[in-house]
C-alpha cells in the first residue's frame, strides 16, 4: 500500500521569521529535511556537521527549494570544544539535535569500543549540544530576551530495538534527559523529542538489511517520508506548540503500537525466529 497525501507546505512562511535555527547532521537525510522545513517556515537556518563539503551541497539544495540562504558550520558533537566554539559563533532560538548514528549487531557481539562510540555520539554528543546551547538560551532569557526551543531526534522506544541495544539505550536516555530538563529549564526553554519509525533514507538503506523496517501489519503500512519528521520538528520548535514541553512525539505510522521493531532481519537471532 502506498500513501496518497500530497506535499503542500503545512506552515506559514513567516511562522519562524526572525528566529535562528541550528540543525546538527543537517547535510543529509532527516537533518536536511528538517532544515528545509525550518527554512520554509521562515527561520534563519544553520546546518552543522563534520563534513563541510556535504553541508555546502545541502545548503545550496535547500536554498534552491526555499529561496532562503542557509549557513553552514562544522562541529563534532563528541568534541566539547568544537561544540562550545559553534555556540560562540551562533546565537540560536531553535536547536534540533539530529546528529547521531548506529550500526546493527547482536548485543553479544558488541565490542567495548563499538558500544562506547555509539553511546558517546547519541547520548554524550547530544548532551554537549543540549547543555551548551541550552545555557545560551537560559542566559538570554535571564537577561530579558527570548529563551528557546530544543528538539531531539531520537527513536521509538518502549518495546526494545533488537540489533541496536547501544543506540536504543542512548536514545531512551535522551528522552529521559529531555523530560528532566523540561522541568529544570521551563519556562525559558522548551525541550521535546521526535521519535522516527522506519524512514528509508540513503543512510537507512546503507545501514540496514532490506528486510528491516517492513511495515506489514502496521496501522499505516508504508515507510515515512523525511518531510513527516520535518513537519513534526517545525511544529515542536514553533509557537504552535507553546504549551508542550517534555513530550516525545512518535512519528512511526503506529509501528510502536503494532509492528516488528528490529534492526536485524528475521532469523538473525539464534534463540528464536521473530
Amino acid at each position: 500500500m502506498t500513501r496518497h497525501e500530497t506535499d503542500p507546505a503545512p506552515f506559514s512562511t513567516d511562522l519562524l521569521a526572525g528566529r535562528t535555527a541550528l540543525v546538527t547532521g543537517g547535510g543529509s537525510g532527516l537533518g536536511k529535511a528538517i532544515a528545509t522545513g525550518l527554512s520554509m517556515a521562515g527561520a534563519d537556518v544553520v546546518i552543522a556537521a563534520r563534513r563541510l563539503e556535504r553541508l555546502e551541497e545541502a545548503a545550496a539544495e535547500i536554498t534552491a527549494v526555499t529561496g532562503n540562504a542557509v549557513a553552514v558550520d562544522q562541529v563534532d558533537i563528541r568534541d566539547r570544544e568544537t561544540v562550545e566554539a559553534l555556540a560562540g559563533r551562533h546565537d540560536v532560538e531553535i536547536l534540533v539535535n539530529n546528529a547521531g548514528g548506529q550500526f546493527p549487531q547482536k548485543a553479544r557481539d558488541f565490542s567495548p569500543n563499538g558500544w562506547n562510540s555509539v553511546v558517546d555520539l547519541n547520548l554524550n554528543g547530544t548532551w554537549a549540544m543540549t547543555q551548551v546551547f541550552g545555557n545560551q538560551m537560559l542566559d538570554r532569557a535571564a537577561a530579558g530576551g527570548v529563551g528557546g526551543s530544543i528538539v531531539q531526534i531520537v527513536a521509538i522506544v518502549g518495546r526494545g530495538i533488537p540489533g541496536i541495544a547501544h543506540s536504543a539505550s542512548a536514545r531512551a536516555a535522551v528522552i529521559e534527559l529531555s523530560k528532566t530538563l523540561a522541568f529544570e529549564w521551563g519556562p525559558s526553554v522548551r525541550i521535546n523529542c521526535v521519535a522516527p519509525g522506519a524512514f528509508h533514507t540513503d543512510g537507512w538503506e546503507a545501514t540496514y538489511d532490506p528486510e528491516v523496517g517492513d511495515m506489514t501489519g502496521v496501522p499505516l503500512p508504508y515507510p515515512g517520508r523525511p518531510t513527516d519528521i520535518a513537519n513534526a520538528a517545525v511544529f515542536l520548535a514553533s509557537p504552535a506548540s507553546a504549551f508542550i514541553t517534555g513530550a516525545c512525539l512518535d512519528v512511526d505510522g503506529g509501528q510502536l503500537l503494532h509492528g516488528t521493531i528490529s534492526a536485524l532481519p528475521p532469523g538473525a537471532y539464534e534463540e528464536r525466529e521473530l
